[in-house]
């Protein structure tokens, strides 16, 4: 009779405890949106953090869309950090925590009920590497064979995304492809990780890749092939976008050294193609 006395007690006891948990009264952050400072050395604040992660004492609380309340059950000091997140070459269901980006961490009294708002500052990590590549100075990209567009650095105010010039690809109907490389020979390793920041524009599907140097020749790896974002008559309607390319050095332990291209098919018969570019950034750690 005492045990089942002493079970029934544990019983009533773990069912109190669930009912305290699940009636809780949450504490709130309210993060409407974050900062981002960059150096002059490593170009524009243009970005495209999507969300952020947040823990609270080193343990996930979730991935915010921004604005965001997020409700917090705890009574007390507790450790929040953030960290700014990215569409991983511009895909919804890759969605990660961009690794050159500093976290944002700060200490936060909790009490339920309340609500604290928080925006988060970002910054480049110091240990990461930002090589610039714009066209203030002119175009960049030479052409590759089967190239029947044209490249070249614009001024116009309603076709530059920031400062005096992008870089403007066009192709008349019927004149076949764009395809443009940056001649820059890059030592990348496998292993590593490597991204392209880039804002962009364009009313035809385009490819981004490397072209491969070996002992053996070259080969031509395809990274991304980006969605467009306008249609032919429309003026430039610009996106920023981060593309993976640390997957192809893998595959090419042996490379003497890699090239980066970009490629645009006509999706239709005849059809003319302008595709735009600006603040080209690739990202590394030192």
């Amino acid at each position: 009779m005492k045990r089942c006395l002493l079970f029934f007690s544990l019983i009533v006891c773990f069912v109190f405890v669930l009912s305290c948990r699940k009636s809780a009264v949450p504490g709130f952050i309210y993060v409407p949106g974050f900062d981002f400072e960059v150096m002059t050395s490593q170009g524009t604040s243009s970005n495209n953090f999507t969300e952020v992660w947040m823990y609270k004492d080193e343990q996930p609380l979730g991935v915010f869309a921004l604005p965001a309340l997020i409700p917090v059950i705890h009574d007390g000091k507790a450790e929040i950090k953030f960290f700014a997140g990215i569409k991983n070459n511009g895909i919804s269901d890759t969605r990660i925590r961009y690794p050159f980006i500093t976290a944002f961490d700060t200490t936060l009294v909790f009490i339920p009920g309340n609500t604290d708002t928080i925006v988060p500052h970002f910054k480049y990590e110091e240990l990461c590497t930002i090589e610039q590549q714009g066209f203030e100075s002119g175009n960049f990209l030479v052409e590759l064979a089967g190239n029947g567009g044209t490249f070249s650095a614009v001024t116009d105010d309603n076709l530059v995304f920031e400062g005096n010039r992008s870089g403007m690809g066009s192709l008349n109907s019927g004149a076949g492809k764009i395809y443009f490389k940056d001649d820059t020979n890059r030592d990348f390793i496998g292993g590593e990780m490597y991204f392209l920041e880039m804002n962009y524009s364009c009313n035809n599907k385009m490819s981004v890749g490397l072209l491969v140097t070996e002992a053996g020749g070259i080969t031509k790896e395809l990274a991304l092939i980006v969605n467009p974002t306008q249609s032919i008559d429309g003026a430039p309607v610009w996106k920023k976008i981060y593309v993976d390319f640390g997957a192809i050095p893998q595959k090419h332990p042996q490379a003497l050294f890699y090239e980066w291209y970009i490629e645009s098919i006509p999706d239709a018969p005849n059809k003319a193609v302008e595709l735009y570019l600006d603040n080209l950034k690739w990202v590394k750690w030192q």
